[in-house]
């Protein structure tokens, strides 16, 4: 038996964007051409490891260079012309692009103009890499191939459908295989939806919102008693460069795609102006006179699952005489056209079965990554409903780290200009930030909701104590003065004296038991304050025979906390919720593409000079996007304005403290100037406060 790799080197590239561009700029005016060549080489469409750039400044320079295969030549319009034969004899997968005054001719298959921006520039430069795609595989496989070598290619696309993970990258291949195989100079492909046309699924992926298509599959059967729409999905056109836009509109009888998802057959149309009498359907000419395009021959395909139904619509329009060749505008462009084949439908048909199945394929992972997604969601609350003081927490931190990996992709000559998070390992950090703190469900209740330093029953043991002390303080005068009268001993001045001791006694335990009370809150404790809390805690009341301390071991140590409300063991246990994190999320069994989530996420407070937890070991030595996730753990615990044990700490102070723990080694550096070069809280919109704006408890917090 053949090993399975076996069949590696006759699959199909599943997208066109992975064609290298050769690409020749023509102009003649220095500075023009100066400004072109910074702008295409700058777009990020532009890829720097396999596109290249030739300058070209005169018409004469033909001889230097040539319009091969792969070779994108952009021509400026206000330059002298090139030699009309040296364009007629450029590669077939040549694309020509004009840069100025739109020209008619219809060897230019792309367009900018005089000033293009960016998206222009990205625009032309992935419609050129379409081209080439199409034009070399065209070529290369014969424009005029047999029915078994158009099986051949037919079973190598099924192959290539079933390594597409994503709906819109698999319509796009879908899309541009049919027409390829068919030979149609443009096509469109709709997407089957329940409801009112809205059957969006929100996913948070690379920290922003990206919308899915759900597509779904439609039981004829049923079809009386559910509503379905189509959404216009995708399009392509050879000849015209149509801006798309998807829309969705009901199903019925009256559209032809309408026809081919309610039927379920297949649509061919010799030519869509002249229907068959007593079509129950129209053709909209919409696009045609808006855009002066002459569509004929129509093929319409439904998208079939294993169980026959319904879950897509492919058109295809206008197949060509001549598949390398660019079609004229309006009704000239009808002697180039033919009519679907018998043996086209034949191959429609096989392709709408393998396309329904991918499309289903992909709809179900889709369906099973959204389930998870909520899953981890719904993992996320429980552990913060157990916290209610911080929740959101968790997702203010996913989406911090979500935009600082944006920004380490898109730093392009800083220290991460080699550094970049594919999609793969943006979707791994993502899950990562939603569940850094999971291990807290580990930790137990009252201490993670720890308001003060001492717990409530604790203060209301020193409260306690306080009293009894007060009591016995006033006992023990009134004894010592009892005393005095019945040993006739008795006199105003001793009386004096006794009651003068017992206030100030009282005034002693008053103020200490102020100054405890001051320190429960969880406010930054001095040395000086630690100093009087020991004082507190080593002279015990006295009172007759009896010994009363305020302050047991256990009030003492927590209230001498200098820094938020927990004490060095309760600490621990918290910190310990890292470990657990790690500990729970390896038992999930991750796909390998999301393997590392819980290392990410178990790595989050470790230092860059090491000592942190739960393993000690340098930042250095941890995931970046560990590291990343450190910066916006620590920025979002400083700015947010829910926390019983501290007011929200003012931007600027903030930023301040991100410095110094760079400084002394706790964050990555680079990390933390990123976040302040980028002004990540600005990007987000998040809610902090300035400290011009800031009260008196937000200016003193630490």
């Amino acid at each position: 038996m053949r090993p399975a790799t076996a069949r590696l080197s006759k699959r199909l590239p599943i997208t066109p964007q992975r064609q290298s561009l050769t690409v020749v700029l023509y102009c003649q005016d220095a500075a023009r051409r100066a400004a072109m060549l910074a702008a295409v080489s700058s777009n990020r469409k532009f890829d720097h490891e396999r596109d290249s750039i030739t300058e070209v400044t005169a018409p004469d320079q033909t001889g230097s260079f040539s319009l091969r295969n792969g070779t994108l030549l952009i021509m400026d319009t206000e330059s002298a012309p090139l030699d009309p034969q040296f364009l007629e004899d450029r590669g077939p997968s040549c694309v020509v692009a004009s840069w100025g005054v739109r020209s008619d001719d219809t060897q230019i298959d792309a367009h900018l103009t005089t000033k293009p921006e960016a998206p222009e520039i990205a625009r032309v430069l992935y419609r050129a890499r379409e081209l080439t795609w199409l034009r070399s595989r065209a070529f290369n496989e014969g424009a005029t191939a047999s029915s078994s070598e158009k099986l051949a290619r037919l079973n190598r696309i099924g192959t290539a459908l079933s390594d597409v993970r994503v709906l819109k990258d698999l319509l796009a291949v879908v899309l541009t295989e049919a027409r390829n195989i068919m030979d149609a100079d443009a096509g469109s492909i709709y997407i089957i939806e329940y409801g009112k046309g809205s059957a969006l699924s929100g996913r948070k992926v690379l920290g922003r919102a990206e919308r899915r298509t759900r597509a779904v599959a439609v039981k004829r059967a049923a079809l009386t008693q559910q509503l379905f729409s189509l959404r216009f999905a995708a399009a392509q056109n050879d000849t015209l460069q149509i801006p798309f836009e998807e829309i969705v509109f009901p199903a019925n009888l009256e559209s032809i795609a309408g026809y081919a998802a309610i039927t379920g057959e297949i649509v061919a149309i010799d030519d869509v102006y002249h229907l068959p009498k007593g079509a129950p359907y129209k053709f909209n000419k919409f696009i045609d006179e808006k855009y002066g395009y002459r569509t004929c021959s129509m093929l319409t395909v439904p998208l079939k699952n294993t169980q026959d139904d319904v879950v897509g619509i492919v058109q295809l329009i206008n197949k060509k005489r001549d598949p390398l060749k660019k079609l004229q505008l309006g009704e000239n462009a009808i002697g180039e056209i033919i009519s679907f084949t018998d043996e086209d439908i034949e191959l429609a048909a096989s392709l709408g079965g393998q396309a329904g199945v991918a499309i289903e394929n992909v709809r179900l992972m889709d369906a099973i990554t959204h389930l998870f997604e909520r899953f981890v969601i719904a993992c996320v609350q429980a552990v913060e409903q157990r916290d209610p003081a911080t929740a959101g927490h968790s997702g203010r931190v996913d989406r911090l780290t979500m935009a600082l990996a944006d920004e380490v992709n898109k730093d392009k000559a800083g220290v991460y200009k080699d550094v970049t998070f594919t999609d793969a390992e943006m979707v791994e950090l993502h899950y990562a930030g939603l569940l850094h703190d999971f291990g807290k469900i580990g930790v137990r209740e009252h201490v993670l909701q720890k308001a003060e330093k001492l717990f409530p029953a604790q203060a209301q043991a020193i409260e306690f104590r306080a009293q009894i002390i007060g009591r016995e303080l006033r006992l023990n005068a009134l004894e010592r003065e009892a005393r005095l009268i019945a040993d006739g001993e008795s006199s105003e001045a001793m009386s004096n004296g006794i009651r003068e001791a017992l206030a100030a006694d009282l005034a002693k335990l008053s103020s200490d038991l102020e100054f405890v009370r001051k320190h429960i809150k969880p406010i930054f404790v001095t040395d000086e304050s630690q100093v009087r809390l020991a004082a507190i805690h080593a002279a015990p009341w006295k009172i007759g025979d009896d010994v009363y301390a305020l302050l047991d071991d256990d009030d003492f140590n927590s209230l001498c906390t200098k820094r938020g409300t927990l004490n060095a063991e309760e600490r621990k246990e918290i910190e310990n919720h890292v470990a657990d994190s790690w500990k729970f999320l390896k038992q999930i069994p991750w796909t390998d593409d999301l393997a590392r989530v819980p290392e990410i996420a178990g790595q989050h407070h470790e230092k860059m000079k090491g000592g942190g937890y739960p393993n000690g070991v340098p930042a250095g030595e941890t995931p970046l996007g560990s590291r990343l996730m450190a910066v916006a753990d620590v920025f979002d615990s400083l700015t947010a304005s829910d926390r019983p044990y501290k007011p929200a700490i003012p931007l600027e102070r903030a930023l301040q403290i991100l410095d110094s723990m760079a400084a002394e080694g706790d964050l990555d550096p680079d990390v933390v100037k990123l976040f302040n070069d980028t002004k990540i809280w600005e990007k987000l919109k998040l809610k902090v406060v300035r400290l011009a704006d800031a009260n008196e408890a937000q200016k003193a917090a630490r």
